[in-house]
């Protein structure tokens, strides 16, 4: 019965092209469909890595401002001893014109 079956399969695949059409569709089709549900999770993963990239790119960009504002500190605390210093040597001076 199976072999019959296959005979009178493999016969209508010969000899009848809509058939043949069909056949051909449904098994490139499944395959296509198959694919695209593939790429579809890939993409899928793609955009949560991205997410993560992003989120991790906001964590860098404030730590890159806090870095900033530290760094101005710092530049203000440089600029104060500087002048601080600039007193003491106008300080020393004035102590050696004195003497």
């Amino acid at each position: 019965m199976v072999s019959e079956l296959k005979k009178a399969f493999l016969k209508l695949l010969e000899e009848d092209l809509e058939f043949r059409y069909a056949i051909a569709g449904l098994i490139g089709l499944r395959e296509i469909l198959n694919r695209l549900d593939r790429v579809e999770e890939e993409i899928k993963k793609l955009w949560e890595n991205q997410n993560k990239l992003w989120e991790s790119q906001i964590k860098l960009w404030e730590e890159v401002k806090a870095l900033r504002e530290g760094q101005n500190k710092l530049w203000e605390e440089v600029k104060a001893l500087r002048e601080g210093q600039n007193k003491l040597w106008e300080e020393v001076k004035a102590l050696r014109e004195g003497q």
